[in-house]
């Protein structure tokens, strides 16, 4: 991080702070006001004393608590929404650790529930309002003044690498500019750039890269104290958990936090979502089955064979985008015979999975609820039926999961979903390793908050523009 960075991010704390105390102020005049008394007297006396002794306790408190969340952090940059969780729960937690401590040694200030309802409100609006100020003060440094500029060399090796290109050359505000890109590794000229003062990073988008690669660009940005930054392989998103055994330090690899509780908690939160989600869209299910027999002979759903965790296969459920005569049928030869020639003919991914391209075997509602991701929606059922989840990896067919690498195979330790990471960056625009890599960070990072995230996207992922359909 550069000092630029590292300065914002110390800005913020005095920032936050006076946040905090104007929340405070806001709350005690609104409560006292003759509006508000006139409506509802005050019972009690509280003196601004007491009332600023509170406050400081619950600045120091929130302060703690928005450290260790992750607010104060100098090393991973947070999205909007994230930053607002944050924000919501640091408030939140220290609310409550209050609350218990007036409940055990007074009374006074709870005397009236407003001031906690308003403080809390308060205090999480204009924390998140003063934040996106900053934010905006900060890309308006960047973009109009070039301070902060992280000078890149790009080392390009695969297609998010193209992507990070595009979004850095489309979006100057991000405090990243491309000085140079290559798809390979030249050390002299990165040295000429280095020693000019016109790169101060390196990143790295190379899924494939060897050790001894990422060692040898490592030690040159050592060398010349530039940044380096780089694009994970499978392996390096595994989490480290550290225990000692008879004096000896062990490293366990955490599979997955969707153990024990975690696997509990998703699964009411499916089952509760999935059930108000097909309540809330049962005109639009009732529609579509309406088009699509209008359209076409056969039935409104269609079952296809996909692979669960532990290899076990079981049938999803969607709206049929198909004409019946052409639909691919496990248990049909021919069926399976002119998918695959379509998939040489119009294939548009490499790897185990692959998508043809201006199908012919897709009716006209089809395209548009394929599209539209309407051809899905059946598969809340699945949901509720227990083979599926709202958020996880892609299901995958049996023939494509026999074409999995080892590695690959991480995307079957839990349910596959409806949408998921890899369905909200990128979609069928990502090579199947770069999805592999999405699901695997997932299943690895697991939280109810990054699913409610991904449901959030989803909409504007299925709208957005794409490369490929």
């Amino acid at each position: 991080m550069n000092k630029f960075e590292l300065s914002f991010n110390i800005f913020r704390i005095p920032v936050d702070l006076f946040t905090i105390f104007l929340s405070a102020w806001i709350a005690f005049i609104i409560r006292t006001s003759d509006t508000l008394t006139d409506i509802r007297p005050i019972l009690y006396t509280l003196e601004m004393q007491e009332y600023m002794y509170f406050v400081i306790i619950f600045s120091a408190i929130t302060f703690v608590m928005m450290a260790t969340t992750g607010l104060y952090s100098i090393t991973v940059g947070k999205g909007v929404l994230s930053e607002l969780y944050s924000i919501f729960s640091s408030i939140s937690t220290s609310i409550l650790i209050v609350i218990l401590y007036y409940f055990f040694y007074s009374r006074d200030v709870f005397s009236s529930r407003f001031f906690i309802i308003a403080l809390w409100f308060f205090t999480i609006v204009l924390l998140f309002v003063n934040r996106m100020i900053i934010r905006y003060i900060q890309s308006i440094f960047i973009e109009r003044y070039k301070l902060g500029i992280n000078k890149v060399a790009l080392i390009l090796g695969s297609s998010s690498g193209e992507s990070l290109y595009n979004y850095i050359i489309e979006n100057p505000d991000t405090g990243y500019k491309v000085v140079y890109h290559d798809k390979k590794f030249d050390q002299a000229k990165l040295s000429e750039l280095a020693k000019s003062k016109k790169i101060n990073t390196v990143i790295l988008t190379k899924q494939d890269y060897s050790l001894s690669e990422q060692i040898l660009i490592n030690d040159f940005c050592d060398e010349y104290k530039l940044d380096f930054q780089y694009i994970p392989n499978t392996f390096d998103t595994y989490k480290i958990d550290i225990r000692t055994l008879a004096g000896v330090i062990l490293f366990r690899v955490k599979r997955t936090t969707l153990e024990g509780w975690g696997s509990v908690i998703k699964r009411i939160f499916d089952i509760v979502f999935a059930m108000i989600f097909i309540i809330v869209f049962s005109p639009l299910y009732i529609l579509t089955a309406i088009l699509i027999k209008l359209e076409s002979k056969g039935p409104v759903f269609y079952k296809s064979i996909r692979v669960g965790p532990n290899n076990k296969n079981f049938a999803v459920y969607k709206f049929r985008s198909m004409y019946q005569e052409l639909c691919t049928d496990e248990s049909d030869p021919k069926s399976i015979e002119l998918e695959q020639k379509l998939l040489k003919e119009k294939g548009t991914k490499s790897g185990p999975v692959n998508k043809i391209k201006d199908d012919p075997r897709v009716t006209k509602v089809g395209k548009f609820i394929r599209k539209t991701s309407i051809d899905e929606l059946p598969q809340f059922f699945n949901v509720l039926i227990g083979n599926m989840s709202v958020v996880g990896p892609r299901p995958h067919q049996p023939r494509e999961v026999s074409q999995y690498e080892k590695h690959h195979k991480k995307v079957l330790t839990i349910k596959p979903g409806i949408t998921g990471m890899a369905q909200v960056n990128g979609r069928s625009d990502l090579s199947f390793d770069e999805e592999v890599l999405y699901d695997t960070f997932y299943i690895e990072n697991w939280n109810i908050i990054l699913d409610l995230i991904i449901i959030i996207k989803t909409p504007l992922a299925i709208f957005g523009e794409r490369k490929a359909d």
